[in-house]
């Protein structure tokens, strides 16, 4: 088993309750390219993703209750987060019923492994929706893990990655490299092809989400694939050196345009972090959300610093780093009650 799940025992009546605890991070796509158009709707593409220490935060109980019971929040308030993003609260609204990501893969992981009850889930999310940042597919990758963790199943059980598969595109980057613990993939297919990236020196970088979520069918759907497509090998190499220069020059992503012409302030956030002495902007994933790579963690907050004076409210920025997947699963003796 992995170093980072802990095994638990199967749930009997009488047991001390068990929670199983994780961060999930957002990723960032530091290139994203078209390679053609499949017949079940998606694409077939060619990205590079790094998760970055933008995170949100998830506790999993197992119950004798058959089930999944969700409970939705954000961090440190949806009032908070909702005057930040000068945004209505009911704009924040999370669904807790079966089209939820995270609802879906613990009943998935229940059906598939047989478990007896079901699950009760706290997610306090941070990670913006519609924003090309993976949340939700993380979260359901992190449910995953804790469902594993409580019912002592292994990380590396194939069943695991069959259902993230199926979840969605990005859930089986969230789980790692066949257990293993990587700090950038290649991703290929229609996401689901894994290989991991060298990255010789620390990613730092600024984000930037624009408080406007956007469609990931839409954009995708006003999307062209290009003739001659470009290559992630040039990216790959930059990281592989380390060479800050270079990577900048690798950067890319093909829903840029696309996106921009269906969310015009995506242009007024590249404008902005330009002026903020950040030169590498560009959209991640299919929006909305935007990134530039700082030189340092101290010239990141800097310009983050900045760009709050100008953006905030109605944007949401921060500073932050590459991080690493899967994140650490921790399972600790709980006698609270859910909810």
């Amino acid at each position: 088993m992995n170093s980072d799940i802990s095994r638990a025992p199967s749930l009997s009546v009488g047991q001390d309750l068990l929670t199983a605890s994780v961060r999930p991070p957002a990723k960032l796509n530091l290139f994203l390219e078209l390679l053609a158009r499949r017949d079940d709707g998606f694409h077939e593409i060619d990205t590079v993703m790094v998760p970055i220490d933008w995170r949100d935060r998830m506790t999993v109980r197992r119950t004798e209750r058959p089930g999944v019971q969700l409970k939705v929040d954000w961090l440190p308030s949806v009032q908070t987060v909702a005057r930040r993003l000068d945004s209505p609260c009911s704009w924040l609204s999370v669904p807790c019923d079966e089209t939820n990501l995270v609802h879906r893969a613990l009943t998935r992981f229940a059906g598939a492994f047989g478990v007896t009850g079901g699950f009760e889930c706290e997610s306090l999310n941070s990670i913006p929706a519609g924003a090309g940042m993976g949340g939700a597919s993380s979260d359901a990758a992190a449910a995953l893990r804790c469902a594993a963790a409580l019912c002592g199943v292994t990380g590396r059980d194939a069943e695991v990655d069959v259902i993230a598969a199926e979840l969605g595109s990005d859930v089986p980057f969230f789980l790692g490299h066949s257990g293993q613990r990587i700090w950038a993939a290649r991703a290929r297919g229609r996401g689901e092809k894994l290989t991991p990236v060298t990255l010789a020196s620390p990613l730092y970088v600024v984000v930037v989400f624009p408080g406007e979520s956007l469609s990931t069918a839409r954009v995708y759907g006003a999307s062209t694939v290009p003739v001659e497509p470009r290559s992630a090998e040039g990216l790959i190499k930059a990281l592989g050196d380390g060479i800050p220069r270079k990577i900048e020059l690798q950067l890319m992503n093909r829903l840029s345009q696309p996106a921009r012409e269906i969310a015009p302030r995506i242009d007024e956030i590249f404008k902005s972090m330009w002026r903020a002495g950040l030169r590498t902007c560009q959209l991640t994933g299919s929006g909305s959300a935007c990134f530039a790579l700082a030189n340092s963690a101290r010239d990141a907050r800097h310009a983050s610093a900045r760009l709050r004076a100008v953006l905030e409210p109605g944007a949401w920025v921060v500073a932050t780093h590459a991080a690493g997947v899967p994140a650490k699963v921790d399972v600790t003796p709980s006698y609270a009650e859910f909810g």
